[in-house]
């Protein structure tokens, strides 16, 4: 009797950990369908061009820093704004020119 109760028990705890991290991971894709991208949006056809143009998707940050690019802002006035030094900014647009195709022209 004391080993049927073991078992009724795992099983049941193992039915409950299956359902939740299935409940987990529809919880994540909805998160990721409904996101509401913060980044600043001027309507710009060239800023979604762009970004369309990557070969990895650009984080939030990235966005930032490209937007601000795309505005004429200099590495001064970004890292400025930003409150970082220029040489985090020299960083971003490495990393930024990492995630698109090699001759590919960007506003920096």
């Amino acid at each position: 009797m004391g080993g049927a109760v073991i078992i009724l028990l795992s099983l049941s705890l193992a039915v409950g950990l299956f359902s939740l991290i299935t409940g987990i991971v529809h919880f994540r894709q909805w998160k990721l369908m409904n996101r509401q991208d913060k980044t600043p949006d001027n309507g710009s056809a060239t800023a979604h061009s762009i970004l369309q143009a990557a070969l990895k998707p650009l984080s939030r940050g990235e966005k930032k820093y490209l937007h601000m690019f795309l505005e004429g802002k200099s590495t001064e006035e970004i890292s400025a704004i930003m409150h970082v030094e220029p040489s985090s900014v020299y960083t971003m647009k490495y990393r930024i020119r990492k995630k698109f195709p090699g001759n590919y022209p960007l506003p920096f």
